[in-house]
């Protein structure tokens, strides 16, 4: 079984609102406060481990009892989780029965301001935020000095924290840019203060925040890290997604960053993994290609979002008759839209019984179950059966054996690897007019996904249509296809039509709102200093 770094979390804050910064207060006044825990060097990892685990985890005691997020169902409430809702519910990637906390809203694009599921995830976003910006408070030089903390090669390590503890707040506000554009903006320089109300940021100014932050801790970041952390590479990595939908956030297009610190992800230590596969498997920790992982373990770390709840969403029926996904029984609830399915070649569309892990399919990224399902979805809600299932994420190792736990799965969810900058690199290259270089890295990707060898396209190949459909293959549920999607200038237009895209069995165009989240009703009742998105 895999070590996980994360051994133990102190419970140091609670959330007060959506957007007011943590208040630190202790979990009880008996046993531990703040400076009882930071008086100790052997606690601080055990704090920033927290401010990493708020991305996985949903409370303080597994997957139900204490939510991190009160009047929130805690089961919804894991970034992983809502991230799904958010950025693939609403493409042609997946479509669900449910309709609980506005997931029917999610899925044919008719969200408001006060879908659940919007609210939810802008809370976690914020919670992050929160504890990175606490974290920083309390490692400044004047505060380790307070405490005693003159070690050199601790102050050392505390400064590789930090920079850890900013990376965290800035891919928050990454995603908070992505999804709710101007937003309120709060930092450890802000003032702890309960009635404290944050000032909203432009989008502009936000994607200049993020991108100076990224470049400062470039910096300071270690080379190399313990799995489940970042290192340099991964805020060169991020900085590739900022700048490729730079010309969506700022209007000014680019594409050339994009493509210089693709290249920087692509020259350093990672490599692929010998099979697609192996990526999205209980034994994940092995995969020399994921740069940023969140670690998770059916014993230590149970939750209902993470993976979990991709293995167990995405099963149902007679699935496990055919197939060794390592859990005892599924949801039946998630299962792929025709459109998504139609981007492979159709006799890679068919479960084959012979060859569940698709090794000896063309392309092994084909990893579907239709069974006893039609791949039309006629109407909503139907059932699991209106759909073909995926098989993408399982709970077994590359031996096949079963993670530790049937209801919780070890599978670690990848949040970044290196494949996906071949294709930022690709993309930027392909905008650039520097098709060559682009087919050089989309045929690496292919290359390793086709079984056969078969997989190498050519240069007249190399357009921007063929790179959306080549990502969506390759990254499906890795939480960036609305993402894409809208760079493409096809999330809410006509351009592409998917089922039950704006609420239509065959697809129609929705208002360019849309495009944009709302920001929750709530917070713009509660804060005057904050205007809602156009449209809302």
């Amino acid at each position: 079984m895999k070590r996980i770094y994360i051994t133990f979390i102190f419970s140091l804050f609670t959330l007060s609102s959506c957007v007011n910064d943590l208040d630190t207060v202790p979990i009880d006044p008996n046993i531990v406060t703040t400076e009882q825990v930071y008086s100790s060097p052997e606690n601080y990892k055990g704090v920033l481990a927290k401010c990493y685990a708020a991305l996985s985890l949903s409370g303080q005691q597994g997957p139900t009892g204490d939510p991190d997020i009160s009047n929130f169902d805690e089961g919804y409430s894991s970034f992983v989780r809502l991230a799904f809702y958010v950025q693939i519910l609403t493409t042609d990637e997946a479509i669900m029965g449910s309709q609980t906390n506005g997931l029917r809203q999610m899925a044919t694009n008719t969200w408001d301001s006060n879908t659940a599921i919007l609210n939810g995830y802008y809370a976690r976003l914020y919670q992050i935020i929160g504890y990175s910006n606490e974290f920083l408070r309390q490692t400044t030089d004047a505060k380790l000095e307070e405490r005693g903390h003159t070690d050199a090669s601790f102050k050392q390590q505390v400064s590789y924290f930090r920079a850890e503890a900013r990376f965290l707040r800035a891919y928050s506000y990454w995603v908070l840019l992505d999804t709710f554009g101007k937003v309120p903006f709060v930092t450890d320089a802000d003032k702890q203060d309960p009635q404290f109300l944050p000032k909203q940021i432009s989008r502009t100014d936000l994607y200049s925040y993020i991108e100076n932050e990224l470049k400062e801790i470039e910096t300071t970041l270690p080379e190399t890290n313990e799995y489940g952390r970042v290192d340099k590479t991964a805020a060169n990595f991020l900085l590739s997604r900022l700048y490729l939908n730079a010309e969506v956030y700022t209007k000014s297009p680019q594409w050339a960053k994009a493509a210089e610190y693709a290249e920087k992800v692509i020259q350093s230590h990672y490599s692929l993994a010998p099979k697609y596969l192996y990526n999205f498997l209980a034994d994940n920790h092995t995969s020399p290609e994921i740069i940023w992982s969140l670690n998770l373990d059916g014993v230590q770390s149970k939750t209902y979002g993470g993976t979990t709840f991709f293995v167990l969403a995405q099963t149902g029926g007679v699935m496990l008759n055919y197939l060794n996904l390592g859990i005892a029984g599924g949801w039946g609830n998630i299962r792929l839209r025709p459109e998504f399915v139609n981007k492979f070649q159709t006799p890679d569309q068919n479960f084959v019984t012979t060859d569940p892990n698709a090794f000896t399919k063309n392309d092994s990224r084909a990893l579907f179950f239709n069974i006893g399902h039609k791949k039309e979805i006629a109407a909503l809600p139907g059932t699991f059966q209106d759909g073909y299932a995926f098989t993408k994420w399982r709970n077994v190792t590359k031996n096949g054996v079963a993670g530790s736990d049937a209801a919780y799965v070890d599978t670690d969810f990848p949040m970044f690897r290196l494949s996906e900058a071949y294709l930022t690199a690709a993309e930027a290259y392909v905008r650039l007019g520097k098709n060559s270089d682009a087919l050089n890295y989309v045929n690496i990707i292919r290359t390793r996904a086709y079984n056969n060898g078969s997989g190498a396209v050519s240069l007249s190949d190399m357009n921007l249509n063929f790179i959306l459909d080549e990502r969506s293959r390759e990254l499906s549920w890795e939480l960036l296809r609305r993402t894409d999607l809208i760079r493409f200038n096809k999330f809410t237009t006509a351009d592409y039509l998917w089922s039950w895209k704006g609420n239509a069995q065959s697809g129609k165009a929705v208002d360019a709102k849309f495009n944009i989240f709302p920001i929750p009703s709530s917070d713009i009742t509660a804060n005057p200093n904050l205007i809602q998105n156009d449209g809302y």
